[in-house]
């Protein structure tokens, strides 16, 4: 029987490509592989956005069952628009919950707040740009901006001093990816700061005892060039087909990726022409999959939240929503996430429970809860399974 974890440290880096991992060395980083379990080609879920992802971390469930699918929708009951950022919108217990079965503490350390309004059920202490206890402001300082290199190592330092002062069976670090967003891998800025963030990180499991202690990295999607965008509202209204376009990676965070992303869903005038709608979209340049709702199962979607048709682009393509000019524009600087491309994740698991030196085998990011769940013992509905290799 795996040796149960005392406490677990749970990091999820936010836009953390496998390939920025190729491309820097990230030497404790590489020791947490090392001792542990790990890949390097792991996969989320769809769309690859980071609320969704977050859910199905926490959960063990896919977006049919949490029922987040997006990171904003239109909601057709109230014809408004409406960002997915609350605890409400949630149907599965999250892992902050199940771990008060065995009278833990918990704790959550993130950029940002729309992560608190969605993550809090359960969680003692939460940590973002707007609330941190003033004893760790005193200590680490003010947020620098979102939209900047220093952010993430600003979450991180406050990562360090709750692990440190406050000490919870349960830390959660969520960091933002407006880094990848800027920045390819291999560039010499982001692999400053990588090496940065992987020395803080290294500074935070060092809080933790490495035979005692569980400690789990992962990322929610990873992150692409996108060098040509298109408009499937635009598309199809050069056909007379009138639709609203709901971009799924918009997040109230425009400078990151000026709500273009790798997935769009699509809301009819005539819900009649969808047929005719998905045989345009089949046809315009960019467009990996337009599927309707009712073949949203598909991708594991909730149906009653998802659009008349379902868009993906394709790797170097961006989705997004105007209404006038040409349907296809070029893009310069972007990069971004949503679309099947964006899927691969690295997932580690080393300390407690954990064999070392293990390889995960089609590992998903739906799997760590079961995985977490085994070792400590509780009880859980999931759609996934437990990384049996992982374990020792």
């Amino acid at each position: 029987m795996p040796k149960a974890p005392r406490r677990v440290l749970i990091f999820l880096i936010d836009g953390f490509d496998p390939d920025y991992i190729r491309a820097t060395d990230l030497p404790r980083l590489a020791q947490l592989m090392k001792a542990g379990a790990s890949t390097l080609e792991g996969q989320g879920v769809l769309p690859s956005l980071t609320n969704v992802n977050h859910i199905s971390l926490l959960t063990g469930t896919y977006p049919e069952r949490h029922g987040l699918s997006a990171n904003f929708y239109f909601d057709l009951s109230t014809g408004t628009e409406v960002f997915m950022d609350r605890a409400e919108f949630v149907r599965e217990p999250l892992l902050f919950e199940r771990v008060k079965a065995l009278g833990w503490t918990t704790a959550l350390v993130t950029a940002k707040k729309k992560l608190t309004r969605l993550l809090r059920r359960g969680v003692d202490l939460t940590v973002d740009m707007a609330s941190a206890p003033a004893d760790l402001l005193a200590k680490v300082g003010p947020a620098p901006d979102i939209f900047s290199m220093e952010i993430n190592l600003w979450v991180l330092e406050m990562a360090r001093e709750v692990a440190a002062r406050q000490a919870p069976d349960l830390l959660y670090v969520a960091t933002t990816d407006y880094p990848q967003h800027k920045l390819p891998p291999g560039d010499p800025e982001m692999a400053r700061y990588l090496q940065d963030a992987d020395r803080l990180i290294g500074e935070i499991v060092d809080a933790y005892d490495r035979e005692r202690d569980l400690v789990v990295l992962a990322a929610d999607h990873g992150m692409n060039a996108k060098t040509r965008s298109l408009s499937p509202v635009c598309w199809l209204a050069e056909a007379g087909i009138r639709a609203k376009g709901v971009p799924l990676i918009r997040d109230g965070l425009y400078a990151h990726h000026m709500d273009l992303g790798g997935s769009l869903y699509l809301y009819l005038e005539d819900s009649r022409a969808t047929d005719r709608a998905r045989e345009l979209l089949g046809k315009a340049p960019g467009i990996d999959a337009a599927v309707t709702r009712s073949e949203a199962a598909r991708f594991r979607l909730p149906h009653e939240r998802v659009g008349d048709l379902v868009c993906f682009g394709e790797r170097e393509w961006a989705l997004g929503v105007w209404e006038d000019g040409e349907p296809v524009r070029g893009q310069a600087g972007l990069r971004s996430h949503g679309s099947v491309h964006e899927q691969a994740i690295p997932i580690v698991l080393s300390g407690a429970g954990i064999r070392p030196g293990s390889q995960i085998v089609n590992g998903r990011i739906v799997d760590v809860a079961p995985t977490l769940s085994r070792l400590l013992g509780l009880d859980g509905d999931f759609q996934s399974r437990v990384l049996e290799e992982a374990l020792a």
